[in-house]
Protein backbone atom coordinates (compact mmCIF):
# COMPACT_ATOMS: atom_id res chain seq x y z
CA UNK A 1 0.00 0.00 0.00
CA UNK A 2 2.78 2.58 1.22
CA UNK A 3 4.58 1.62 -2.14
CA UNK A 4 1.69 2.30 -4.34
CA UNK A 5 0.65 6.01 -2.91
CA UNK A 6 4.75 6.93 -3.27
CA UNK A 7 3.65 6.08 -6.71
CA UNK A 8 0.24 8.07 -6.86
CA UNK A 9 2.76 11.10 -5.72
CA UNK A 10 5.51 10.66 -7.70
CA UNK A 11 3.58 10.20 -10.84
CA UNK A 12 1.30 13.55 -9.48
CA UNK A 13 4.40 15.86 -9.40
CA UNK A 14 6.40 14.66 -12.89
CA UNK A 15 2.23 14.99 -14.55
CA UNK A 16 2.69 18.97 -12.66
CA UNK A 17 6.45 19.38 -13.28
CA UNK A 18 5.35 18.92 -17.26
CA UNK A 19 2.59 21.01 -17.16
CA UNK A 20 4.78 23.50 -15.63
CA UNK A 21 7.37 23.76 -18.72
CA UNK A 22 4.24 23.80 -21.40
CA UNK A 23 3.03 26.53 -19.57
CA UNK A 24 6.14 28.44 -19.38
CA UNK A 25 7.55 27.31 -22.99
CA UNK A 26 3.81 28.52 -24.31
CA UNK A 27 4.28 32.05 -22.07
CA UNK A 28 7.96 32.58 -23.63
CA UNK A 29 8.30 34.64 -26.69
CA UNK A 30 8.92 32.60 -30.12
CA UNK A 31 11.59 33.62 -32.48
CA UNK A 32 15.09 35.09 -32.57
CA UNK A 33 16.63 37.64 -30.12
CA UNK A 34 17.80 40.54 -32.67
CA UNK A 35 20.49 42.69 -31.24
CA UNK A 36 18.64 46.11 -33.78
CA UNK A 37 15.90 47.75 -31.31
CA UNK A 38 12.33 47.31 -33.39
CA UNK A 39 12.60 51.20 -34.40
CA UNK A 40 15.43 50.68 -36.82
CA UNK A 41 13.49 47.47 -38.19
CA UNK A 42 11.17 47.47 -41.48
CA UNK A 43 7.42 47.41 -40.00
CA UNK A 44 5.71 46.38 -43.35
CA UNK A 45 6.96 45.70 -46.40
CA UNK A 46 5.57 45.16 -50.29
CA UNK A 47 3.59 41.69 -50.40
CA UNK A 48 5.62 38.75 -51.55
CA UNK A 49 8.55 40.34 -49.38
CA UNK A 50 9.29 38.27 -46.17
CA UNK A 51 9.30 40.83 -42.81
CA UNK A 52 11.82 38.84 -40.59
CA UNK A 53 14.27 37.70 -43.32
CA UNK A 54 14.33 41.25 -44.43
CA UNK A 55 15.57 42.73 -41.56
CA UNK A 56 18.02 40.10 -40.38
CA UNK A 57 19.41 40.92 -43.05
CA UNK A 58 19.06 44.68 -42.70
CA UNK A 59 20.16 44.31 -39.00
CA UNK A 60 23.58 42.49 -40.24
CA UNK A 61 24.53 45.08 -42.36
CA UNK A 62 24.53 47.50 -40.17
CA UNK A 63 26.88 45.98 -37.93
CA UNK A 64 28.86 45.17 -40.88
CA UNK A 65 29.45 48.44 -41.76
CA UNK A 66 29.42 50.11 -37.82
CA UNK A 67 25.93 51.56 -38.30
CA UNK A 68 23.71 52.95 -35.92
CA UNK A 69 21.66 49.93 -34.48
CA UNK A 70 18.17 51.89 -34.45
CA UNK A 71 18.83 53.33 -37.87
CA UNK A 72 15.60 52.88 -39.66
CA UNK A 73 15.48 51.43 -43.09
CA UNK A 74 14.86 53.22 -46.51
CA UNK A 75 11.25 52.71 -47.67
CA UNK A 76 10.74 49.61 -49.98
CA UNK A 77 8.56 50.08 -53.35
CA UNK A 78 7.55 47.51 -55.98
CA UNK A 79 6.74 49.00 -59.53
CA UNK A 80 8.00 48.94 -62.81
CA UNK A 81 11.46 49.29 -64.19
CA UNK A 82 13.38 48.34 -67.13
CA UNK A 83 13.00 45.19 -68.28
CA UNK A 84 16.85 44.65 -67.81
CA UNK A 85 16.64 45.52 -64.01
CA UNK A 86 15.98 43.53 -61.03
CA UNK A 87 16.04 46.14 -58.66
CA UNK A 88 17.57 49.71 -57.71
CA UNK A 89 18.83 52.00 -55.16
CA UNK A 90 17.05 55.24 -55.59
CA UNK A 91 18.42 58.66 -54.09
CA UNK A 92 18.57 62.68 -54.32
CA UNK A 93 21.03 63.68 -57.01
CA UNK A 94 21.62 67.70 -57.84
CA UNK A 95 20.30 66.41 -61.37
CA UNK A 96 17.12 64.59 -59.39
CA UNK A 97 16.87 66.46 -56.07
CA UNK A 98 13.29 64.75 -56.02
CA UNK A 99 14.08 61.24 -55.82
CA UNK A 100 13.50 59.55 -52.41
CA UNK A 101 16.17 57.62 -50.90
CA UNK A 102 14.59 54.44 -51.47
CA UNK A 103 14.92 51.14 -53.01
CA UNK A 104 12.84 49.87 -55.89
CA UNK A 105 12.07 46.22 -56.34
CA UNK A 106 10.72 45.33 -60.20
CA UNK A 107 7.16 43.78 -59.93
CA UNK A 108 8.34 41.20 -62.45
CA UNK A 109 10.78 40.07 -59.75
CA UNK A 110 8.66 39.49 -56.89
CA UNK A 111 6.63 38.01 -59.33
CA UNK A 112 8.63 35.35 -61.03
CA UNK A 113 12.04 35.22 -59.01
CA UNK A 114 12.22 33.01 -56.13
CA UNK A 115 11.36 34.73 -52.53
CA UNK A 116 14.98 34.68 -51.52
CA UNK A 117 16.41 36.09 -54.56
CA UNK A 118 14.12 38.76 -54.01
CA UNK A 119 15.48 38.84 -50.54
CA UNK A 120 18.89 39.55 -51.89
CA UNK A 121 17.79 41.70 -54.74
CA UNK A 122 16.52 44.18 -51.53
CA UNK A 123 19.75 43.15 -49.50
CA UNK A 124 22.32 44.16 -52.58
CA UNK A 125 20.10 47.53 -52.67
CA UNK A 126 20.40 48.56 -48.94
CA UNK A 127 24.16 47.71 -48.68
CA UNK A 128 24.28 50.23 -51.34
CA UNK A 129 22.01 52.64 -49.10
CA UNK A 130 24.05 52.04 -46.17
CA UNK A 131 27.79 52.68 -47.21
CA UNK A 132 26.16 55.87 -49.19
CA UNK A 133 25.06 57.34 -45.91
CA UNK A 134 28.35 56.03 -44.13
CA UNK A 135 30.53 58.18 -46.37
CA UNK A 136 28.72 61.18 -44.09
CA UNK A 137 28.39 59.92 -40.99
CA UNK A 138 25.07 58.10 -41.15
CA UNK A 139 23.49 61.80 -41.97
CA UNK A 140 20.85 62.64 -44.21
CA UNK A 141 21.91 64.74 -46.67
CA UNK A 142 19.23 66.59 -49.17
CA UNK A 143 21.77 65.17 -52.39
CA UNK A 144 24.14 62.57 -52.81
CA UNK A 145 27.03 62.20 -55.79
CA UNK A 146 25.45 60.39 -58.58
CA UNK A 147 28.25 58.12 -58.93
CA UNK A 148 28.85 57.04 -55.96
CA UNK A 149 26.95 53.96 -55.46
CA UNK A 150 28.49 52.84 -59.14
CA UNK A 151 32.17 53.66 -57.12
CA UNK A 152 30.94 51.23 -54.18
CA UNK A 153 31.13 48.22 -56.44
CA UNK A 154 34.70 48.52 -56.74
CA UNK A 155 35.12 48.38 -53.15
CA UNK A 156 36.29 45.10 -51.82
CA UNK A 157 34.33 45.76 -48.48
CA UNK A 158 30.81 46.70 -50.09
CA UNK A 159 31.41 43.12 -51.85
CA UNK A 160 32.00 41.54 -48.85
CA UNK A 161 28.61 42.47 -47.36
CA UNK A 162 26.64 42.04 -50.17
CA UNK A 163 27.59 38.51 -50.59
CA UNK A 164 27.69 38.05 -47.22
CA UNK A 165 23.99 39.00 -47.45
CA UNK A 166 23.19 35.49 -49.73
CA UNK A 167 25.05 33.20 -46.60
CA UNK A 168 22.54 35.53 -44.02
CA UNK A 169 19.89 33.62 -46.18
CA UNK A 170 21.65 30.61 -46.42
CA UNK A 171 21.75 30.27 -42.62
CA UNK A 172 17.81 30.88 -42.69
CA UNK A 173 16.21 29.10 -45.25
CA UNK A 174 19.33 26.49 -46.29
CA UNK A 175 18.93 26.75 -50.37
CA UNK A 176 21.96 26.33 -52.18
CA UNK A 177 20.52 27.04 -55.69
CA UNK A 178 19.27 30.16 -54.87
CA UNK A 179 22.59 31.16 -53.31
CA UNK A 180 24.48 30.00 -55.70
CA UNK A 181 22.92 32.06 -58.16
CA UNK A 182 22.78 35.64 -56.03
CA UNK A 183 26.28 34.68 -55.72
CA UNK A 184 26.84 34.78 -59.67
CA UNK A 185 24.66 37.78 -60.45
CA UNK A 186 26.59 39.88 -57.17
CA UNK A 187 30.27 38.91 -59.05
CA UNK A 188 28.54 40.26 -62.79
CA UNK A 189 27.17 43.30 -61.20
CA UNK A 190 30.53 43.83 -59.39
CA UNK A 191 32.79 43.49 -62.41
CA UNK A 192 29.67 45.24 -64.47
CA UNK A 193 29.24 48.32 -62.34
CA UNK A 194 33.12 48.78 -61.46
CA UNK A 195 34.06 48.75 -65.26
CA UNK A 196 31.13 52.08 -65.45
CA UNK A 197 32.91 53.63 -62.67
CA UNK A 198 35.96 53.70 -63.94
CA UNK A 199 34.80 55.88 -67.01
CA UNK A 200 34.74 58.93 -65.64
CA UNK A 201 33.58 60.70 -68.69
CA UNK A 202 30.48 58.69 -69.02
CA UNK A 203 29.52 59.09 -65.30
CA UNK A 204 30.14 62.91 -65.67
CA UNK A 205 27.64 62.59 -68.63
CA UNK A 206 24.37 61.90 -66.63
CA UNK A 207 23.40 60.12 -63.52
CA UNK A 208 21.64 56.19 -64.20
CA UNK A 209 19.72 54.72 -60.88
CA UNK A 210 22.51 51.40 -60.12
CA UNK A 211 20.37 48.22 -59.93
CA UNK A 212 20.50 44.53 -60.17
CA UNK A 213 20.34 43.93 -63.88
CA UNK A 214 19.44 40.62 -65.29
CA UNK A 215 22.23 38.36 -67.08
Amino acid sequence: MANEQMMRRFTTILLLAGAFFVTTAAAEPPGRVSPCPAEGDFQTLPAGIDLDSANRVWCWMKQQVNAPLALAPPPVFVGALRSNKYSVFVFPTQEAPDDPFSVEIAADTVQYEDPLFVLWALGHELAHGLFTLRSFGFKEQTTYPAALPHVQHCDPEFQRVTRGAADVLWDIWHSSDQTSKMLTVDNDIHGRECAYASNLSRLEEGHEQPGLERQ
